[in-house]
């Protein structure tokens, strides 16, 4: 079979010394396929098999995996790789999505939506790619059934609505009541750290405007989202140690 799709590049690996196999996040979910020459200097799929690459794509899928016939750029986003701190920013979303979608044809237009929105914010440069980091997160973790009602109590299930801690063996943040009867581990979070997690869970990129957050307010939702990602969606991603080595998580 083969047919036509829009897609973008979310894993680049390379087989023997002239092809790449790639792995495409598309609109109806993920697919490999494999680019036969991509790595030849000349090749006119060299383009396609770059991560953050979006562009339509060309498939011959039979049994397995697919094979990229034909590529038609839609959007380079070279900054991607260009800058350091952008590109481990990008792999980083990269693998953060890869881990969450499912495989075609049982994908999210949703999500395809919304990841091309979280890069092309992140290749502005208006926002703290930081602080686009955190938004991720908190969509990856809704994604993969991970992520509680941010403003309710994760024990008692009342609203959060004056001092509130963060307890990592309940999964979500506990009211002061709460954080004073049970016996739990947890760590005071800002007030209205619940609410603004809520919007970024659940709100289109496009309706979030710009991001000013507050250095605690930071340090609070890194210590949170990092936490879900490990003990309650069982990630722990090879790019995250690597924004923690460059010091620019």
């Amino acid at each position: 079979m083969i047919y036509n799709t829009e897609g973008i590049v979310i894993r680049s690996i390379p087989y023997g010394e002239t092809h790449a196999i790639i792995l495409l996040l598309t609109p109806t979910g993920t697919v490999s396929a494999m680019a036969r020459g991509a790595k030849r200097p000349q090749s006119k799929l060299r383009a396609g098999t770059q991560l953050c690459v979006e562009g339509v794509y060309t498939l011959y899928q039979n049994t397995g995996m697919g094979n990229v016939q034909q590529f038609e750029l839609k959007n380079s986003r070279r900054p991607l790789r260009e800058h350091l701190d952008l590109a481990a920013y990008a792999a980083y979303f990269c693998e953060l999505v890869s881990s969450s979608a499912e495989e075609r044809p049982n994908g999210s237009s949703v999500q395809y939506r919304e990841f091309l929105a979280v890069l092309d914010r992140l290749a502005l440069r208006n926002d703290e790619p930081s602080d686009i980091s955190r938004i991720w997160e908190a969509k990856i973790l809704r994604t993969l059934g991970a992520a509680p009602n941010w403003e309710q109590c994760a024990i008692c299930g009342r609203r959060c609505e004056s001092s509130t801690r963060y307890s990592t063996a309940d999964g979500g943040f506990i009211c002061d009541e709460c954080s004073q009867t049970a016996n739990r581990r947890s760590i005071l979070v800002p007030r209205g750290l619940p609410i603004l997690l809520n919007r970024m869970t659940k709100a289109p990129m496009e309706r979030l405007g710009q991001i000013r957050l507050t250095e605690p307010t930071k340090r609070a939702l890194l210590t949170v989202l990092r936490a879900q990602l490990t003990e309650f969606a069982g990630l722990s991603l090879k790019s995250a140690s690597i924004l923690d080595s460059l010091d620019i998580s």
